[in-house]
């Protein structure tokens, strides 16, 4: 049995056919095969959309993460610029900012 070795991830129907295509050509006595190295090719396929759409809804709840990060350093600024003025109107600016962004 000799091992495959694919160097580019399948992303479309014309990428599944040039793989399998490359396999009849490496193998052309195995026509027994064909159907279950297609069912195969095609499990791969499905298997690496759905890990685009991992992906995809990993990067969408990164950068949601970031957004709150960011608001939480925005937040603890405006706290420390309240904490530490002298002026009252300042500190009422700054905290009603951060009420603002708490709501």
């Amino acid at each position: 049995m000799s091992k495959f070795r694919i160097d580019k991830i399948p992303k479309n129907e014309q990428d599944i056919e040039e793989i399998q295509r490359e396999i009849e050509e490496s193998h052309p006595h195995e026509h027994e095969h064909e159907h279950s190295v297609e069912e195969l090719i095609g499990e791969i396929y499905l298997n690496v959309q759905s890990l685009q759409s991992k992906v995809e809804e990993l990067n969408k709840s990164n950068n949601n993460c970031k957004k709150e990060i960011s608001k939480i350093y925005f937040i603890l600024g405006k706290l420390l610029i309240a904490l530490t003025t002298n002026d009252n109107d300042e500190k009422i600016k700054n905290l009603k900012e951060v009420l603002s962004l708490l709501e």
